[in-house]
C-alpha cells in the first residue's frame, strides 16, 4: 500500500496519463474524435486510470503528512485536484449534454443527446426498443440482440461496418434483422437530422429502425421567434448571431422572452441553453444543451486550486519561497551573450530598360510625400474591416516582394506607382520566387530571385494554370517543394493582378447608404448612372494628375482630387469609419515596425552579455555594475516600448492583441522579457535569458508562415474570457520558455565545471531561478487552462472537449508536475537532472502551441493538420541538446543544498 501512494506510482500514472492523452490527439486527428473517444476518453481503462490518480494523490497527501508539516498552502493546491476529478466523475457519469435544433416560428422540447442508439419502432403497436452502440474507424462493437414484438422474438445482429470516406460518402451498417422464421438485411447510414427511419416488413407487419441519437423529451419548450445573424461590416463572415427565444412551461404558466448569444446562456429547469450554430438558410437555431451534476464542485476545486497556487507563491512554508532565500543569500548571477548583426542586402534584376529606370528614379525622387497622403485613404478588406490603405499597401508588397524596401521605394509608392503604371511594373522582375526548379519552369534566369508579372504569361495565358490546379488537388502532405513555391507564386502573381486591375483600391461606400460594403472602381456599382460617371472622372483625373506629379513633381492637382476622395468617404462612410486617432496609430505601428525592430535588440544585447557573463564566471570576477545597470535600463525600454506597441495594436484592432498565432508570439515574447525583469532582475543571466528568448520568439513571429494582419474576432472570442484566459495561458509560455534557456546555461556550466568552486554556485543560482520560474509557469498554465475550462462552459456548455491543444496544455502540466516533484525521485543528481528536464519538457510547449496549430486540427488549430513540415533546424537543434546533455551527465554530481 505504502508503495502505491508513493512518489514513483505518481510518476508512472502521470507517465501513462500523458502518453496516452498525447496518442489519442493523434487518433483524433487521423480517425476523428469519436475513435478517440471510444479508445481513450471514454473507454474503462482511462476512467480507471483517472480513479487510479485521484487515489494515489489522496494517499500521497496523508504519507507525506503535509497537515502534520504545516504545509497548508501545498495541502489546498493538492486537494483541489481531487474536488475536480470528483466533479469530472459527477459530469461524466450523471451529466447530458446534445442539442437542440429549432425553425423559426416554431417550437421544440427534444433534446437530441451525443450518444448513438439503434432504435426499433413496431407500426402496428407503437412500441419501440433502443440500445446504444459504438463503432469508429478503429474499433467495432458488434452485437446480437433479440427482443419481443407482439409475443414474438426479434433479433438483431450488425454484419458490417463501413466508415465515413469523405464528406459525401456516409459510414453505413448493415444489420441482419430475423423475425417469425425470415431474415432481412438491412443498410443503415447515421440519421442526425431527423430524416425519414427506414422502413421494413415481414409478412405485413411493418417496422421502422433508425441509427441515430437518443432524444429526451423536456417539460417544457423554447419556441424561436427570431433569428438574427449580424455580420461584419461588408462581409460574410459572422460577427455575432442570436435565437430570440420564448420559453413555453404550461405546467408552471410561465412565459417568458429571452435572448441567447454567445457567451448569453439560458438557465431552466436544471437546464443550460448555449447558442451553437445556425441553419444554413438563417431560419433556423442550434442550441447546445447540458445539464450538469459536476458543476459546483468543480468550480470549487478550480477556485481552491487558484487560492492554492497563489498562497504557495507567498507562503513561507512554501518551496518558492525557500528557493528565493537561497537565492538572496550569495551575489548576483552575472549573465550573457554575443553581438548578432545581421546585414540585409536586396537583391534586384530587371531588364535594362532607361525608361523603366528614369521612372524608377523619377518615382524615388517625387513621390514618397504624396504616397503618404495617400496611404491614409480607407479602405475595406474582405473580411469588412475598414483600415488605411497603408495597411493594405503594405501586405500586398511585402507578399509580392518579401521585401520591405524594394527599388529603395516605400511600400505606398510602389502600390501607388503600380496602379498610375501597370503596362511598366508589369515588366519589372519584384515577384519574389524560392526555388530554381520554379524559375526553370516559367523560363527566367534560375539564378534571379525575383521574376516579371509578365514572365508567367505567354500571349495572355497564364503558364502556370495546370501546374497550380495539380498543386492544388495534391495533399497537403503529398505537396514538393515546387508545389508549393507554385502555390505561393500563384497568390503573390494574384495580389498584384488585384494592384494592377484596381480591384484592391475598395474604397468607395455605398452612395445609396443601403449596405455597408464597399465598392472598387472595377465593381459593378449600384449608384445612379451620374453619380458613377463622376467618380469615374474624378479617379481618372486623379490617376493623370498622379503621373504628372511622379513626371514633373507637380502635386498641387492631385492632392486636391485625393481630399475629394476623402471628403467623400467621410460624407458617406461616416457610419462605419473608425477613429482618426486609431488610423495614425495604425499607420505608425506600420511604419516604425516595432515588434520587428525589437527582434534585433533584444537578441544582439543578450549575446553580448552572455559572453560577458560566460567570462566573468570562468576568470572568477564580478561584472561592473554600470555594465550590469545598463543592459537592465535597455532591457527595461525595450520592454516598455513592447507593451506600448501591444497596448496600440490592442486598440487599432479592438480587441485583445493575442487572438492568433502571430499576436500570441508577439505577447509570449513581451512575457519572456518581462518575467525577467519584474521577478528575476537581479540575474544577469536571466535577463540575457529572457531578451533572448523575447528575440527568437518576435523572429519567429516575423517568418513566413505567421499572419500580422490585424483581423476581425469570431464571435465566440468576443468574451472578457479571452483576455483572462489567453493572456494568463499565453504568458505561462514564456515562463517555461525562460526555463529552456536556463536548463540550457546550466548544462553549459556542468560541461565547463572545473576545480572553480565559483561555477557550482552559479549553476545552483541558476537552478533556483529555474526552478522558480517553472513554478510560476506552471502555476499559471494550469490556472490558465482550467479557466479556459469555465469559459468553454459558459459559452458552448463543457468544460473540456479533448480539443487536442487544451489535451496537449493538460499534457503540459502533467509533465511539468513531474519535473518540480523529480527530487523526490532522483537524490543524487537532481540539479543535473532538472535542468535537462526543463529543457526536454518544453517540446510539450512547442506541441502545445506550435505542433496543435500546425499539425493537428482543431478548435484552436490555425491550420488543417497537415500542411506544416517540421523544419530541419528543429532535427538539428534536438541533436546539439542531446549532445549538451551527454556532455553535461559526465559531470553531473553537484550537492545539492537544503532548499
Amino acid at each position: 500500500m505504502r508503495y502505491f501512494f508513493s512518489f514513483a506510482m505518481s510518476f508512472s500514472l502521470m507517465s501513462v496519463y500523458a502518453i496516452a492523452c498525447a496518442v489519442a490527439t493523434f487518433i483524433e486527428n487521423d480517425y476523428g474524435i469519436s475513435a478517440a473517444k471510444a479508445l481513450v476518453y471514454d473507454n474503462a481503462w482511462f476512467d480507471m486510470l483517472h480513479l487510479l490518480l485521484g487515489l494515489n494523490l489522496a494517499g500521497v497527501i496523508i504519507y507525506k503528512k503535509l497537515l502534520q508539516k504545516k504545509k497548508y498552502a501545498s495541502l489546498l493546491l493538492h486537494f483541489s485536484f481531487i474536488m475536480i476529478l470528483i466533479g469530472a466523475g459527477l459530469t461524466r457519469y450523471f451529466g447530458l449534454e446534445g442539442g437542440m435544433h429549432i425553425r423559426e416560428n416554431q417550437s421544440s422540447n427534444i433534446i437530441a443527446t451525443r450518444e448513438e442508439l439503434i432504435k426499433i419502432t413496431d407500426l402496428d403497436t407503437n412500441t419501440s426498443v433502443e440500445f446504444p452502440i459504438s463503432f469508429t474507424p478503429l474499433s467495432q462493437k458488434h452485437f446480437q440482440k433479440t427482443f419481443s414484438f407482439d409475443h414474438q422474438k426479434l433479433t438483431v445482429s450488425s454484419i458490417n461496418y463501413t466508415a465515413q470516406k469523405d464528406s459525401v460518402t456516409p459510414a453505413s451498417l448493415t444489420l441482419n434483422i430475423h423475425y417469425q422464421n425470415q431474415d432481412k438485411n438491412i443498410t443503415l447510414n447515421p440519421n442526425f437530422t431527423d430524416k425519414v427511419a427506414t422502413s421494413f416488413y415481414f409478412q405485413n407487419k411493418a417496422f421502422e429502425i433508425n441509427w441515430g441519437p437518443r432524444k429526451i423529451e423536456l417539460p417544457f419548450a423554447l419556441y424561436l421567434e427570431d433569428f438574427i445573424l449580424e455580420r461584419y461590416l461588408g462581409s460574410m463572415s459572422p460577427s455575432s448571431y442570436t435565437s430570440k427565444i420564448k420559453i413555453i412551461d404550461e405546467k408552471n404558466h410561465i412565459y417568458q422572452n429571452y435572448d441567447i448569444f454567445m457567451n448569453n446562456v439560458l438557465d431552466y429547469g436544471g437546464y443550460r441553453f448555449f447558442q451553437n450554430s445556425y441553419d444554413q438558410d438563417e431560419q433556423g437555431t442550434i442550441l447546445s444543451v447540458n445539464k450538469d451534476p459536476g458543476k459546483i464542485p468543480t468550480y470549487i476545486g478550480y477556485t481552491l486550486l487558484i487560492l492554492g497556487f497563489l498562497w504557495v507563491l507567498f507562503d513561507k512554508n512554501s518551496r518558492f519561497h525557500r528557493l528565493n532565500v537561497y537565492l538572496k543569500k550569495g551575489q548576483n548571477l552575472t549573465l550573457l551573450t554575443l553581438l548578432f548583426i545581421s546585414l540585409h542586402t536586396p537583391l534586384f534584376a530587371q531588364e535594362n530598360k532607361n525608361e523603366i529606370l528614369n521612372l524608377i528614379s523619377n518615382i524615388q525622387k517625387n513621390s514618397y510625400a504624396h504616397s503618404l497622403n495617400f496611404a491614409k485613404l480607407l479602405v475595406q478588406d474582405h473580411n469588412g474591416r475598414i483600415k488605411p490603405l497603408d495597411t493594405l499597401a503594405m501586405e500586398f508588397i511585402h507578399k509580392i516582394t518579401q521585401e520591405d524596401d524594394f527599388l529603395n521605394l516605400h511600400y505606398d509608392q510602389i502600390f501607388l506607382a503600380m496602379m498610375i503604371y501597370p503596362n511598366e511594373f508589369r515588366k519589372i522582375k519584384m515577384i519574389s520566387t524560392k526555388t530554381k526548379d520554379l524559375r526553370k519552369l516559367i523560363g527566367t534566369n534560375i539564378n534571379e530571385k525575383h521574376i516579371a508579372f509578365d514572365d508567367v504569361f505567354d500571349n495572355g495565358v497564364y503558364k502556370l494554370s495546370n501546374y497550380v490546379e495539380e498543386a492544388n488537388r495534391k495533399t497537403p502532405s503529398q505537396r514538393t517543394k515546387l508545389d508549393k513555391d507554385l502555390i505561393a507564386l500563384d497568390e503573390k502573381i494574384n495580389h498584384a493582378y488585384y494592384i494592377y486591375s484596381g480591384q484592391a483600391l475598395t474604397i468607395l461606400p455605398d452612395i445609396n447608404e443601403q449596405s455597408l460594403k464597399w465598392f472598387s472602381p472595377v465593381h459593378v456599382l449600384p449608384f445612379a448612372k451620374e453619380d458613377i460617371e463622376r467618380l469615374q472622372m474624378l479617379l481618372v483625373n486623379y490617376f493623370l494628375q498622379t503621373r504628372n506629379g511622379i513626371e514633373n513633381n507637380q502635386w498641387q492637382d492631385a492632392n486636391e482630387i485625393l481630399q475629394s476622395l476623402k471628403d467623400f468617404q467621410l460624407h458617406y462612410g461616416s457610419k462605419i469609419l473608425p477613429p482618426k486617432e486609431r488610423i495614425e496609430l495604425e499607420i505608425l505601428l506600420n511604419h516604425y515596425n516595432i515588434f520587428d525592430n525589437l527582434t534585433f535588440i533584444y537578441i544582439s544585447f543578450s549575446l553580448v552579455f552572455f559572453v560577458l557573463s560566460f567570462y566573468v564566471i570562468l576568470k572568477n570576477t564580478t561584472l561592473s555594475s554600470w555594465v550590469y545597470g545598463f543592459f537592465y535600463i535597455i532591457l527595461s525600454i525595450c520592454v516598455l516600448i513592447h507593451a506600448l506597441a501591444l497596448i496600440i495594436r490592442w486598440y487599432v484592432g479592438d480587441h485583445a492583441p493575442w487572438s492568433n498565432a502571430y499576436e500570441s508570439m508577439v505577447y509570449i515574447a513581451f512575457a519572456c522579457a518581462i518575467s525577467a525583469v519584474v521577478f528575476f532582475r537581479k540575474s544577469l543571466l536571466a535577463l540575457c535569458g529572457a531578451s533572448f528568448l523575447a528575440g527568437i520568439a518576435l523572429f519567429v513571429a516575423h517568418l513566413g508562415f505567421m499572419d500580422p494582419q490585424i483581423g476581425n474576432l469570431v464571435p465566440v472570442l468576443k468574451s472578457y474570457w479571452l483576455n483572462i484566459h489567453v493572456s494568463i495561458i499565453t504568458a505561462s509560455y514564456g515562463f517555461l520558455a525562460l526555463c529552456f534557456i536556463l536548463g540550457i546555461l546550466s548544462l553549459i556550466l556542468f560541461v565547463l565545471r572545473n576545480q572553480n568552486n565559483h561555477i557550482d554556485k552559479n549553476i545552483l543560482k541558476l537552478h533556483c531561478i529555474n526552478e522558480m520560474s517553472m513554478i510560476i509557469g506552471l502555476a499559471m498554465l494550469t490556472i490558465g487552462n482550467f479557466l479556459g475550462g469555465v469559459w468553454a462552459n459558459e459559452s458552448w456548455g463543457r468544460y473540456w472537449g479533448w480539443d487536442p491543444k487544451e489535451t496537449w496544455a493538460l499534457i503540459s502540466i502533467v509533465v511539468y508536475t513531474m519535473v518540480l516533484h523529480l527530487r523526490f525521485i532522483v537524490k543524487t543528481s537532481f540539479i543535473f537532472a532538472f535542468a535537462s528536464a526543463s529543457i526536454l519538457t518544453f517540446y510539450s510547449i512547442l506541441m502545445t502551441y506550435f505542433g496543435v496549430n500546425f499539425f493537428l486540427s482543431g478548435l484552436h488549430s490555425y491550420a488543417n493538420g497537415d500542411s506544416f513540415n517540421i523544419p530541419i533546424y528543429v532535427y538539428i537543434l534536438t541533436m546539439l541538446i542531446l549532445i549538451l546533455i551527454l556532455l553535461a551527465g559526465r559531470k553531473r554530481n553537484i550537492k545539492t543544498p537544503s532548499f
